[in-house]
């Protein structure tokens, strides 16, 4: 799948087919928070230690709320954003679904029309045990997949998946995520409950999926 760069934060529509935004920290966008974001954003902003996590969560959140007010058609500030029980965000009074997900120096957005939507991006540190991962968090149909060919790609792809499905699903992540199978064709979670999916790289070697209800084309931004 292929990138498209733009250089200011795109318009949602609402005939738009599903929508991935791709960001890492930007000044302008940074500029904006204390007039894009509430209050209570920019206290969890600031509460963020790390100077490059903490720019590339506002940047983030800049993006989110600048795209929902597009679309909306309201100031940006001013659209309540809701929280279910596991801390994802909706909107109570839209058709619009959306999902938000960060590294420590990028961000992914996901949003579609009419139809729930999971995102996850992650990227190895290389310091991470993937065998164990692997034996903890996948079913059997995905352990064989991982070792059946190469490990850090395809761990990535079960990996994000995995997250994407959870929260695409309102669930976020669960104590046995073995129970949980996105691999294969047979007994498919994914497949079963008539969701679409698609895992891709992203512009700084980052791996991404999302999980879908609809079956609509899937347009990939970069914000350069």
């Amino acid at each position: 799948m292929i990138w498209k760069t733009l250089d200011v934060i795109p318009t949602l529509k609402s005939s738009q087919d599903v929508l991935v935004v791709y960001g890492t920290s930007r000044t302008s966008d940074i500029a904006l928070s204390s007039s894009v974001l509430t209050r209570d954003e920019i206290a969890i902003g600031n509460r963020i230690k790390s100077i490059s996590e903490r720019n590339t969560w506002l940047s983030c959140h800049v993006a989110l709320r600048t795209m929902l007010g597009s679309y909306l058609k309201s100031e940006p500030a001013e659209i309540e954003l809701k929280k279910n029980r596991f801390g994802r965000l909706y909107l109570s009074t839209s058709d619009l679904y959306f999902n938000v997900s960060h590294t420590n120096s990028s961000w992914l957005l996901g949003f579609c029309i009419g139809g729930k939507i999971g995102a996850d991006i992650e990227k190895l540190s290389g310091t991470e045990d993937l065998a164990s991962l692997v034996e903890y968090a996948f079913s059997p149909v995905e352990a064989d997949y991982c070792k059946n060919g190469g490990l850090p790609d395809r761990f990535l792809e079960i990996w994000t998946l995995k997250e994407a499905f959870l929260k695409a699903t309102g669930v976020g992540l669960i104590d046995n995520l073995g129970s949980v199978n996105v691999s294969g064709f047979e007994k498919n979670d994914i497949l079963l409950r008539k969701f679409n999916k698609k895992t891709f790289s992203c512009p700084n070697g980052e791996t991404a999926s999302i999980v879908y209800r609809n079956n609509r084309t899937v347009n990939l931004l970069c914000l350069g």
